[in-house]
């Protein structure tokens, strides 16, 4: 896109296994990455058990014959390469997808001072409501401009 289009800065945003696979890309490409916005999604596909025939069709195998593949695609694994702004969003009763392996990413990118915000719902399932949508997206498009995070 950059080379086709001015593109200035880039965004990742997904819900599920898109908020999964946003994550996935900006540790693989944290270069190209302004900032990302994930809600719902997991961080480690090595201990997720959901959904395994579509992951397995899409990374090529299984965890069990491609374990690198797996562990190379899990944010979780790389929070060194997190450099740009990061909000997640977790449902405590979530059974599609955990939240544990997001917590614990957010938690390991606190510790660095990274810009990553975790909005923890701890009743809610697999879903984040359009409050948390747009103040996952408000913090990471602010902190990527270098604006003040609004105060909803």
């Amino acid at each position: 896109l950059r080379r086709a289009h001015r593109v200035g800065k880039v965004f990742l945003v997904g819900g599920s296994m898109g908020g999964s696979s946003a994550l996935t890309f900006a540790a693989l490409h944290p270069e190209l990455i302004a900032g990302v916005s994930s809600q719902n999604g997991t961080a480690n596909h090595l201990e997720y058990k959901n959904f395994q025939d579509a992951i397995r069709a899409s990374f090529g195998g299984t965890k069990a014959e491609i374990p690198e593949e797996y562990k190379k695609r899990s944010a979780e694994y790389w929070p060194e390469r997190l450099t740009m702004p990061v909000a997640m969003t977790v449902g405590g009763k979530d059974t599609s997808v955990p939240p544990d392996s997001v917590r614990r990413l957010a938690a390991v990118l606190q510790e660095m001072g990274r810009p990553v915000l975790l909005i923890d719902r701890p009743q809610m399932g697999h879903s984040t409501d359009y409050a948390d949508t747009t103040a996952a997206l408000d913090f990471v498009i602010c902190r990527a401009l270098g604006l003040p995070v609004s105060q909803r």
